[in-house]
């Protein structure tokens, strides 16, 4: 090989790596934006809720005055693409209308069915109940909107987000890792199974299970027994 040709062929190689290690500059700095970013939306939905809870009382999965006459619970999984979508068309309406005018006291209801990642969550969000933490706590694990056990709600990224919260991230994790957790996952969930609930999510109110068409069909239910509750 000729002097020239040993020279070209030194250059082509060194552009290729200078090429290579531009690509990889990129991608990194994307993925530390995308980081940086996904940060912050986690932060302001943290911020957003601890500010919106406040104006309720609560007591672990419960929320609003124990004295009020009507009772809704929902049985839900976090990777449960229903419940998010009940999160804003039902829970928000509920919450605003009428768990903070005293008339309805809502609580979650943990009925993991989707997997080892529901599981996990619902541990997590114990955890969080815990720690005086659960409501904000599941407004970020909602926002997330995991579905398919694809890492959403993988152990670390559980205790990472209790960490973004401020929690103590190290009694979190022995909670979650804890069988007292696991245990109180699986009385609620047994609970439903002998109500007969077979997926989520599911509306119980006063001890009765609603069986809907629309997501109207629960606030009919409410109404209906709340006017029972003024006879």
């Amino acid at each position: 090989m000729s002097s020239k040709s040993k020279k070209k062929s030194k250059s082509g190689k060194s552009g290729s790596l200078q090429w290579a290690v531009g690509v990889a500059v990129v991608l990194v700095a994307l993925l530390i934006g995308a980081q940086w970013w996904a940060n912050r939306q986690d932060n302001e939905t943290i911020t957003r809720a601890a500010a919106y809870y406040e104006q309720f009382p609560t007591q672990g999965t419960r929320i609003g005055s124990p004295n009020a006459p009507v009772h809704v619970e929902e049985y839900f999984d976090f990777q449960c693409p229903h419940c998010h979508t009940a999160k804003d068309q039902v829970v928000k309406r509920l919450l605003d209308e009428y768990v903070a005018e005293g008339k309805v006291q809502f609580t979650y209801r943990f009925f993991p069915i989707l997997g080892p990642e529901s599981v996990l969550a619902a541990q997590a969000a114990y955890c969080a109940m815990e720690m005086n933490a659960f409501w904000p706590y599941q407004e970020l694990l909602m926002s997330k909107k995991g579905t398919g056990n694809r890492g959403t709600y993988s152990r670390d990224n559980l205790i990472d987000y209790a960490r973004q919260m401020g929690l103590d991230g190290t009694a979190f994790r022995d909670c979650l890792d804890g069988e007292r957790s696991l245990q109180h996952v699986r009385q609620a969930y047994d609970q439903g199974v002998r109500m007969g609930i077979l997926g989520t999510p599911t509306f119980v109110v006063n001890g009765q299970v609603v069986n809907m068409t629309s997501w109207e069909d629960i606030f009919g239910v409410i109404d209906r027994a709340l006017a029972a509750a003024a006879r």
